[in-house]
């Protein structure tokens, strides 16, 4: 039987969405999965069918962290890999895979120079560097790292209620990629009305229970018998249970997005800043992202943001509100792809879109229902090139206007050979 590692030492969001990449494999033989010793307990609930490896990338004493990854290389010494596929741009996981034959690693190899990408790997951060026309949501990036995975559908639940009430992620890591609490507020009493008053779960680590209590101050008196503080209170099967079965979760762009599109959830997602809905958008059939949409972003998360992100104002006028209760009246009916893309859906403020997650044979792909996506045609273009490369068969656009690339475009794509490559062990 062939035997595969996948190396995702980043963090919780990350981990959820290797499952494609996870999932495609295990239909091929046995899968072993390295991940940060913190993760490894969700890892097991995830993927039950992994075998796991926990290793040191994320702090905690050096002495420990040498010994637990010595450990780690000498076990690999004594399996026989078939492929190694290392998910992470970095200088641990590339330090690692010294320990195997540069032909078995996919994705990010040690180098004499540092760490050197695999073309396809090469090909999506040079698609990166224009992220506005960037079509690729991560789960699908690392899904093709192998070759033929499986189909996007397979992957994720569709998003259906399931009659537990309203989760409420507090904050991401970055708070300028997080609803700022006034407006969350508005957000979640809104979603309450609309939905017939559910029991409401603020859900967060311990970081976030002063939003939590923030939060709380500015809700409704009325509310505040059915809202079940959970901030700091869940390990990781108690997070899992707390999602499983929600009606619907409202979010940034965050690991608890991801792992409720794993347990098919329906994710009502606020993308701004530097969050990406279509690099890191749900993933699945049936959740909705507002994504911010001025000339600025997406942004870089490591630089200052230069207009006191303004990008966030956008989610604080009614019309984001107005907007909320028509989807949450759209997934109580169950209305179907084909019918929400005709519906006439409330008009959103400047700069403001609304989306429905989909899927095509390449992977995620989003449907704008409102707003207006100055970059439609190029994003396009892109996405079929990629699909090429894959040997991915996309249908007709159908409707879609006829659109002609500029000759920087095609130089921007076509500026080396390696996409010429198959896909396999050059991936």
């Amino acid at each position: 039987m062939a035997k595969f590692l996948v190396i995702q030492a980043a963090r919780f969001g990350d981990l959820v969405q290797t499952k494609r990449l996870l999932l495609s494999l295990a239909g091929r033989g046995e899968v072993h999965l390295a991940v940060d010793a913190g993760l490894v307990s969700l890892a097991r609930l995830l993927y039950p069918f992994a075998e796991l490896h926990a290793l040191s990338v994320h702090g905690g004493p050096q002495a420990e962290a040498l010994a637990r990854n010595a450990a780690v290389l000498a076990r690999w010494r004594g399996e026989h890999f078939d492929a190694v596929y290392n998910c992470n741009f970095s200088g641990t996981t590339a330090a690692l895979c010294r320990v195997f034959e540069e032909a078995q690693v996919c994705g990010y190899r040690p180098g004499a120079g540092g760490i050197t990408r695999s073309p396809w790997a090469l090909l999506a951060f040079r698609i990166s560097e224009r992220r506005a026309l960037a079509p690729l949501n991560l789960v699908d990036f690392w899904a093709h790292f192998a070759p033929q995975p499986v189909p996007p559908h397979t992957v994720n639940p569709v998003a259906t209620p399931g009659g537990q009430g309203l989760g409420v992620v507090l904050a991401g890591r970055e708070s300028r990629r997080s609803l700022p609490v006034p407006v969350l507020a508005e957000v979640v009493r809104a979603a309450f009305g609309a939905m017939g008053g559910p029991k409401v779960f603020l859900l967060g680590s311990a970081a976030e229970k002063n939003a939590a209590r923030q939060l709380m101050r500015q809700l409704p008196a009325k509310m505040l018998p059915a809202v079940e503080d959970l901030s700091g209170k869940t390990d990781w099967p108690a997070l899992v249970d707390a999602v499983t079965g929600l009606d619907a979760l409202v979010t940034p762009d965050t690991g608890i997005m991801h792992l409720g599109a794993h347990l098919g959830v329906p994710v009502l997602a606020f993308f701004l800043s530097s969050a990406w809905q279509h690099e890191t958008g749900p993933y699945g059939e049936g959740h909705h992202v507002w994504q911010t949409s001025r000339g600025c972003g997406p942004c870089l998360e490591s630089a200052p943001c230069p207009y006191n992100v303004a990008c966030g104002e956008p989610l604080a006028q009614v019309e984001l509100l107005r907007s909320l209760v028509a989807v949450l009246g759209s997934i109580k009916s169950g209305l179907p792809a084909t019918a929400a893309s005709e519906k006439k859906w409330p008009a959103l403020a400047a700069d403001l879109q609304l989306w429905r997650t989909g899927l095509d044979a390449l992977g995620a792909r989003p449907m704008l229902l409102a707003g207006h996506d100055p970059h439609a045609a190029e994003r396009l273009y892109v996405r079929e090139f990629l699909a090429a490369r894959q040997h991915v068969a996309l249908k007709p656009a159908g409707s879609a206007p006829a659109y002609r690339p500029t000759a920087d475009l095609e130089q921007w794509l076509c500026n080396d050979a390696d996409w010429m490559l198959p896909p396999g062990r050059y991936c």
